[in-house]
This record gives C-alpha cells, structure tokens and sequence, in this order.
C-alpha cells in the first residue's frame, strides 16, 4: 500500500521462494497485474496458482527486452546478491 499497488498497477515479483510467494499473494489481494520474473519455467504453473497472471523467464533475453518499462512496481525477492540492472 505504502507504494500505491492496487487495480491497474502492473508490479512484477523477482523470484518465486518462500518471500516471493507472499508478494503474489498480497499483490493479486491488492488487485495488481502480477508478473513473476523467475530463472525457472516450470515455477510458473506454482506462481499461477498463487495469482500470477504472468510469467518471464529472467534468463529468456527476449522476454525480458519485451518486458522493459512494463511495470510500476517492482518487487525483489530474491535474498542473495546478483545484477540488478536487467530488471
């Protein structure tokens, strides 16, 4: 709530563990379009489950470019060092 994420946002979790679950969640709860960015294809039946409406595969450089700009709010997730910049 604190950065606005509710009908019409387009937010994108990064990564599907323990921490990004719960972002899917509260972000379909709060009405956004939630996108999952994941390294791993086959999280995305799991991310849909959980309220996902989409699904990019972060080491796909093609969805990625053509997700560029895409979304309001982004939400990391992910718990060890790695590159920011491509997302």
């Amino acid at each position: 709530r604190q950065y606005g994420v509710g009908p019409g946002t387009k937010m994108a979790v990064v990564g599907l563990g323990g921490l990004g679950h719960m972002g899917v969640k509260f972000g379909a709860a709060l009405g956004a379009h939630v996108t999952i960015i994941t390294t791993t294809p086959e999280k995305g039946e799991d991310a849909r489950a959980l309220g996902a409406h989409d699904v990019i595969v972060s080491t796909d450089p093609e969805q990625m470019e053509a997700a560029a700009t895409r979304f309001d709010f982004i939400l990391n997730t992910i718990p060890v060092s790695h590159e920011i910049d491509g997302y």
